[in-house]
Protein backbone atom coordinates (compact mmCIF):
# COMPACT_ATOMS: atom_id res chain seq x y z
CA UNK A 1 0.00 0.00 0.00
CA UNK A 2 3.08 2.34 1.25
CA UNK A 3 4.59 1.93 -2.09
CA UNK A 4 1.52 2.79 -4.46
CA UNK A 5 1.33 5.85 -3.12
CA UNK A 6 4.82 6.66 -3.67
CA UNK A 7 4.62 5.74 -7.50
CA UNK A 8 1.97 8.46 -7.78
CA UNK A 9 3.48 11.20 -5.87
CA UNK A 10 6.72 11.17 -7.74
CA UNK A 11 5.02 10.18 -10.89
CA UNK A 12 3.47 13.87 -9.82
CA UNK A 13 6.49 15.09 -9.11
CA UNK A 14 7.97 14.50 -12.72
CA UNK A 15 5.03 16.30 -14.20
CA UNK A 16 5.33 19.39 -12.51
CA UNK A 17 9.00 19.19 -12.98
CA UNK A 18 8.20 19.31 -16.50
CA UNK A 19 5.78 21.67 -16.68
CA UNK A 20 7.72 24.16 -14.70
CA UNK A 21 10.54 23.46 -17.00
CA UNK A 22 8.76 23.95 -20.65
CA UNK A 23 7.63 27.11 -18.99
CA UNK A 24 11.10 28.13 -17.86
CA UNK A 25 12.11 27.15 -21.63
CA UNK A 26 9.60 29.21 -23.45
CA UNK A 27 10.27 32.30 -21.23
CA UNK A 28 13.78 31.90 -21.97
CA UNK A 29 13.45 31.85 -25.29
CA UNK A 30 10.99 34.87 -25.47
CA UNK A 31 13.61 36.62 -23.99
CA UNK A 32 15.91 35.24 -26.21
CA UNK A 33 13.88 36.93 -29.51
CA UNK A 34 13.55 40.19 -27.77
CA UNK A 35 17.08 40.62 -27.36
CA UNK A 36 18.04 39.49 -30.99
CA UNK A 37 15.53 42.09 -31.88
CA UNK A 38 17.17 44.87 -29.92
CA UNK A 39 20.62 43.61 -31.27
CA UNK A 40 19.20 43.86 -34.72
CA UNK A 41 17.36 47.20 -34.55
CA UNK A 42 21.01 49.16 -33.00
CA UNK A 43 22.55 47.51 -35.51
CA UNK A 44 20.29 49.22 -38.55
CA UNK A 45 20.24 52.41 -36.44
CA UNK A 46 23.86 52.47 -36.14
CA UNK A 47 24.01 51.27 -39.97
CA UNK A 48 21.68 54.15 -40.67
CA UNK A 49 23.37 57.06 -38.89
CA UNK A 50 26.65 56.14 -40.44
CA UNK A 51 25.00 56.11 -44.09
CA UNK A 52 23.75 59.55 -42.84
CA UNK A 53 27.27 60.59 -42.08
CA UNK A 54 28.74 59.48 -45.26
CA UNK A 55 26.30 61.27 -47.19
CA UNK A 56 26.70 64.43 -45.25
CA UNK A 57 30.43 64.26 -45.33
CA UNK A 58 30.70 63.63 -48.97
CA UNK A 59 27.84 66.61 -49.89
CA UNK A 60 30.41 68.52 -47.86
CA UNK A 61 33.14 67.74 -49.50
CA UNK A 62 31.44 68.82 -52.83
CA UNK A 63 31.04 71.79 -51.21
CA UNK A 64 34.63 72.62 -50.17
CA UNK A 65 35.44 71.25 -53.79
CA UNK A 66 33.43 73.35 -55.77
CA UNK A 67 34.57 76.28 -53.71
CA UNK A 68 38.33 75.68 -53.82
CA UNK A 69 37.39 75.44 -57.48
CA UNK A 70 35.64 78.95 -57.28
CA UNK A 71 38.86 80.15 -55.83
CA UNK A 72 41.29 79.33 -58.13
CA UNK A 73 39.60 80.84 -60.88
CA UNK A 74 40.17 83.90 -62.99
CA UNK A 75 38.10 86.04 -60.58
CA UNK A 76 39.79 85.48 -56.91
CA UNK A 77 43.66 85.16 -58.93
CA UNK A 78 44.10 88.29 -58.04
CA UNK A 79 42.78 89.02 -54.34
CA UNK A 80 46.05 89.00 -52.60
CA UNK A 81 47.31 92.06 -54.65
CA UNK A 82 43.78 93.90 -54.76
CA UNK A 83 44.09 93.42 -50.99
CA UNK A 84 47.59 95.16 -50.77
CA UNK A 85 46.83 97.91 -52.91
CA UNK A 86 43.17 98.79 -51.06
CA UNK A 87 45.71 98.81 -47.87
CA UNK A 88 47.76 100.63 -49.07
CA UNK A 89 45.23 103.28 -50.61
CA UNK A 90 43.83 103.53 -47.37
CA UNK A 91 47.03 104.12 -45.62
CA UNK A 92 47.39 107.41 -47.91
CA UNK A 93 43.66 108.58 -47.54
CA UNK A 94 44.63 108.40 -43.49
CA UNK A 95 47.37 110.46 -44.24
CA UNK A 96 45.37 112.67 -46.35
CA UNK A 97 42.63 112.67 -43.73
CA UNK A 98 44.68 113.47 -40.96
CA UNK A 99 46.79 116.53 -42.61
CA UNK A 100 43.09 118.02 -43.46
CA UNK A 101 41.93 117.64 -39.43
CA UNK A 102 45.17 118.92 -38.57
CA UNK A 103 44.65 122.25 -40.08
CA UNK A 104 41.42 122.46 -39.12
CA UNK A 105 42.29 121.91 -35.18
CA UNK A 106 44.53 124.77 -36.15
CA UNK A 107 41.89 126.73 -36.56
CA UNK A 108 39.87 125.89 -33.93
CA UNK A 109 42.36 125.95 -31.56
CA UNK A 110 43.27 129.75 -32.88
CA UNK A 111 42.38 131.71 -30.29
CA UNK A 112 39.97 135.05 -31.17
CA UNK A 113 40.21 138.16 -28.49
CA UNK A 114 37.98 140.46 -28.82
CA UNK A 115 39.07 144.39 -30.86
CA UNK A 116 38.11 146.18 -27.89
CA UNK A 117 40.65 144.97 -25.62
CA UNK A 118 43.16 147.64 -26.24
CA UNK A 119 40.48 150.66 -25.46
CA UNK A 120 39.30 149.12 -22.59
CA UNK A 121 42.79 148.70 -21.50
CA UNK A 122 43.24 152.38 -21.91
CA UNK A 123 39.97 153.52 -19.69
CA UNK A 124 41.39 150.59 -17.00
CA UNK A 125 44.82 152.83 -15.99
CA UNK A 126 44.24 154.70 -12.72
CA UNK A 127 45.72 158.57 -13.06
CA UNK A 128 48.52 157.51 -10.50
CA UNK A 129 49.50 154.47 -12.34
CA UNK A 130 51.15 154.02 -16.38
CA UNK A 131 51.59 151.04 -18.59
CA UNK A 132 54.75 150.52 -20.06
CA UNK A 133 54.20 147.60 -22.49
CA UNK A 134 51.73 144.80 -22.88
CA UNK A 135 51.33 141.94 -25.25
CA UNK A 136 48.95 139.21 -26.50
CA UNK A 137 50.18 136.09 -26.75
CA UNK A 138 47.76 133.50 -28.61
CA UNK A 139 44.84 133.39 -25.79
CA UNK A 140 46.70 135.62 -22.52
CA UNK A 141 47.35 138.75 -22.26
CA UNK A 142 50.33 139.91 -19.98
CA UNK A 143 51.01 143.86 -19.25
CA UNK A 144 53.63 145.55 -16.84
CA UNK A 145 53.76 149.20 -15.45
CA UNK A 146 54.65 151.60 -12.27
CA UNK A 147 52.35 153.08 -9.74
CA UNK A 148 52.56 155.64 -6.87
CA UNK A 149 49.97 153.42 -4.90
CA UNK A 150 49.57 150.05 -4.00
CA UNK A 151 46.04 149.65 -4.49
CA UNK A 152 46.33 151.57 -7.70
CA UNK A 153 46.99 147.92 -9.85
CA UNK A 154 44.58 146.33 -7.55
CA UNK A 155 41.53 148.61 -8.59
CA UNK A 156 42.87 148.10 -12.21
CA UNK A 157 42.47 144.29 -11.95
CA UNK A 158 38.92 144.67 -10.51
CA UNK A 159 37.83 147.21 -13.40
CA UNK A 160 39.34 144.92 -16.09
CA UNK A 161 37.29 141.77 -14.37
CA UNK A 162 34.17 144.14 -14.53
CA UNK A 163 34.83 144.37 -17.99
CA UNK A 164 34.94 140.64 -18.16
CA UNK A 165 38.14 141.13 -20.19
CA UNK A 166 39.58 137.75 -18.31
CA UNK A 167 37.57 134.94 -18.13
CA UNK A 168 39.45 133.76 -14.80
CA UNK A 169 41.25 135.70 -12.04
CA UNK A 170 44.58 136.92 -13.44
CA UNK A 171 47.94 136.41 -12.11
CA UNK A 172 48.45 139.72 -10.22
CA UNK A 173 52.07 140.78 -8.80
CA UNK A 174 52.51 144.21 -7.16
CA UNK A 175 56.64 144.96 -5.25
CA UNK A 176 57.67 148.45 -4.06
CA UNK A 177 60.81 149.66 -6.07
CA UNK A 178 63.81 150.20 -4.11
CA UNK A 179 64.69 153.85 -4.67
CA UNK A 180 68.49 153.66 -5.04
CA UNK A 181 67.65 151.85 -8.39
CA UNK A 182 66.41 154.68 -9.84
CA UNK A 183 69.06 156.65 -9.78
CA UNK A 184 71.50 159.05 -7.64
CA UNK A 185 70.02 161.97 -6.01
CA UNK A 186 71.29 164.26 -8.75
CA UNK A 187 69.42 162.64 -11.15
CA UNK A 188 66.52 163.89 -9.65
CA UNK A 189 67.41 167.22 -8.65
CA UNK A 190 66.87 169.99 -10.95
CA UNK A 191 70.03 172.77 -10.76
CA UNK A 192 68.36 175.88 -12.19
CA UNK A 193 64.50 175.45 -10.41
CA UNK A 194 65.88 174.28 -7.11
CA UNK A 195 63.12 171.44 -7.51
CA UNK A 196 63.80 168.21 -6.50
CA UNK A 197 61.74 164.45 -7.18
CA UNK A 198 60.78 162.68 -4.43
CA UNK A 199 59.51 159.47 -5.12
CA UNK A 200 59.06 157.73 -1.56
CA UNK A 201 56.17 155.12 -2.53
CA UNK A 202 57.47 153.58 -5.72
CA UNK A 203 55.69 150.40 -6.78
CA UNK A 204 56.16 148.00 -10.24
CA UNK A 205 52.99 145.97 -11.07
CA UNK A 206 52.56 143.17 -13.09
CA UNK A 207 49.26 141.29 -14.75
CA UNK A 208 48.97 137.98 -16.80
CA UNK A 209 45.71 136.18 -17.21
CA UNK A 210 43.68 134.33 -20.03
CA UNK A 211 41.23 136.09 -22.23
CA UNK A 212 39.09 133.34 -23.71
CA UNK A 213 37.46 130.28 -22.06
CA UNK A 214 37.26 127.99 -24.33
CA UNK A 215 39.76 124.55 -24.90
CA UNK A 216 40.54 122.71 -27.22
CA UNK A 217 41.35 118.48 -26.44
CA UNK A 218 43.22 117.19 -29.86
CA UNK A 219 43.39 113.32 -30.29
CA UNK A 220 45.46 111.67 -33.02
CA UNK A 221 45.92 108.05 -33.77
CA UNK A 222 48.83 106.73 -35.20
CA UNK A 223 50.76 103.34 -36.23
CA UNK A 224 54.03 102.87 -33.63
CA UNK A 225 56.90 101.81 -35.51
CA UNK A 226 60.08 102.81 -37.71
CA UNK A 227 57.14 104.74 -40.34
CA UNK A 228 54.51 106.65 -38.24
CA UNK A 229 51.48 106.95 -40.21
CA UNK A 230 48.55 107.86 -38.95
CA UNK A 231 44.99 105.34 -38.64
CA UNK A 232 42.61 108.33 -38.27
CA UNK A 233 41.53 111.85 -38.39
CA UNK A 234 42.65 114.56 -35.37
CA UNK A 235 39.15 114.33 -33.46
CA UNK A 236 38.63 117.95 -31.78
CA UNK A 237 36.49 118.85 -28.98
CA UNK A 238 35.78 121.86 -27.39
CA UNK A 239 35.54 122.18 -23.30
CA UNK A 240 34.73 124.34 -21.27
CA UNK A 241 38.42 125.78 -19.12
CA UNK A 242 38.88 124.11 -16.15
CA UNK A 243 35.94 121.30 -16.73
CA UNK A 244 36.57 117.86 -17.32
CA UNK A 245 37.06 115.58 -20.24
CA UNK A 246 36.29 111.72 -20.76
CA UNK A 247 36.92 109.60 -23.88
CA UNK A 248 35.93 106.14 -23.63
CA UNK A 249 35.97 105.05 -27.31
CA UNK A 250 38.53 103.53 -29.37
CA UNK A 251 41.36 104.20 -26.93
CA UNK A 252 42.68 101.03 -25.31
CA UNK A 253 41.93 99.35 -28.24
CA UNK A 254 40.74 100.60 -32.27
CA UNK A 255 39.45 99.46 -35.15
CA UNK A 256 39.96 100.47 -38.63
CA UNK A 257 39.81 98.78 -41.76
CA UNK A 258 39.08 95.64 -40.28
CA UNK A 259 41.99 95.17 -38.40
CA UNK A 260 41.82 95.76 -34.25
CA UNK A 261 45.29 97.82 -32.71
CA UNK A 262 46.42 98.02 -29.39
CA UNK A 263 47.40 100.81 -27.44
CA UNK A 264 51.14 100.98 -26.36
CA UNK A 265 52.00 104.66 -26.36
CA UNK A 266 50.86 108.00 -25.66
CA UNK A 267 51.77 111.62 -25.76
CA UNK A 268 50.78 114.68 -24.40
CA UNK A 269 51.70 118.09 -26.33
CA UNK A 270 55.13 115.59 -27.24
CA UNK A 271 56.05 114.40 -24.11
CA UNK A 272 55.48 110.61 -22.77
CA UNK A 273 53.45 109.53 -20.67
CA UNK A 274 54.77 107.36 -18.13
CA UNK A 275 54.42 103.37 -18.11
CA UNK A 276 52.27 103.61 -14.72
CA UNK A 277 49.53 105.98 -16.13
CA UNK A 278 49.39 104.34 -19.68
CA UNK A 279 48.68 101.12 -17.76
CA UNK A 280 45.93 102.79 -15.82
CA UNK A 281 44.05 104.11 -19.04
CA UNK A 282 44.10 100.82 -20.93
CA UNK A 283 42.85 98.91 -17.47
CA UNK A 284 40.04 101.79 -17.20
CA UNK A 285 39.70 101.54 -21.20
CA UNK A 286 39.36 105.73 -20.95
CA UNK A 287 41.12 108.66 -21.08
CA UNK A 288 40.59 111.63 -18.56
CA UNK A 289 41.63 114.66 -17.45
CA UNK A 290 40.83 118.80 -16.86
CA UNK A 291 40.91 120.75 -19.33
CA UNK A 292 42.98 123.53 -18.54
CA UNK A 293 44.58 124.35 -21.62
CA UNK A 294 44.76 123.34 -25.28
CA UNK A 295 46.41 119.96 -25.72
CA UNK A 296 47.21 117.50 -28.32
CA UNK A 297 46.99 114.02 -27.10
CA UNK A 298 48.79 111.19 -29.46
CA UNK A 299 47.35 107.54 -29.21
CA UNK A 300 49.93 105.15 -30.66
CA UNK A 301 49.17 101.47 -31.56
CA UNK A 302 50.21 98.35 -32.60
CA UNK A 303 48.82 95.71 -34.63
CA UNK A 304 46.78 92.84 -32.60
CA UNK A 305 48.17 89.61 -33.11
CA UNK A 306 45.50 86.83 -32.45
CA UNK A 307 47.26 83.29 -30.75
CA UNK A 308 46.54 81.08 -33.51
CA UNK A 309 46.36 76.61 -32.48
CA UNK A 310 49.59 76.26 -34.21
CA UNK A 311 51.55 79.04 -32.08
CA UNK A 312 50.26 77.47 -28.90
CA UNK A 313 52.53 75.01 -26.81
CA UNK A 314 51.57 71.64 -27.14
CA UNK A 315 50.55 69.48 -23.91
Amino acid sequence: MASGINKKLLAKRDMNFFREFTANAARAARMLGYAMFLGILVVVIVLGLIGFLAVRNFMKQQEIDAINAELAGPDYAGLEEKAKQLQEELKQKNNYFYALTSMRTSVDRTATVPMEIPGILGKSIPSDSYVTDYKIDGSVMSLNGFSFSYYSPVDMVNILQASKVFTSRPKFLVERVDGTTLGTPSEFYNSKTGDAVMLNNYYSFSIEGTLISKVYISIGRFLNGATISSLSGVETTEFAAGSEYNFTEGIDTFKTGGVTYNLVKITVNGTDVDAESLAKIRASHALSGTAKANAEINLYYEVAVAQTAASQPAA
